[in-house]
């Protein structure tokens, strides 16, 4: 893999969530759709990833955007509050961040 020059506005979330006792696979079904029923409708979305931690507890949710405005238009939306309204009384912590590269490689 040859290392390339990452895009000057591209942005990534990162989410570590722990749903609460008794609501994981209620959570695990909810953004799975989400993901797959959304995501495709989502403007500069260059695409995401869920991910199951190894502790069996909990998740790691990362979105790549294609600027800071496409990610701000999206977290503004009505679409984006419905979604977290759904999820939110599921999750015992939740833990966002946003990022930007300062290297990359590969296709992830």
């Amino acid at each position: 893999m040859t290392p390339t020059n990452p895009p000057s506005d591209e942005v990534i979330t990162l989410s570590k969530v722990t749903p609460k006792a008794g609501q994981k696979d209620s959570f695990v079904e909810i953004q799975t759709q989400f993901q797959q029923s959304v995501a495709p409708e989502i403007e500069g979305l260059i695409g995401g990833r869920f991910y199951a931690a190894e502790d069996g507890e909990s998740f790691v949710i990362m979105s790549r955007f294609r600027s800071r405005d496409d990610l701000d238009n999206w977290t503004g939306s009505p679409r984006f509050a419905e979604h977290m309204n759904r999820v939110r009384p599921l999750l015992e912590a939740a833990k966002p961040g946003r990022f930007t590269a300062l290297y990359q490689s590969g296709t992830v």
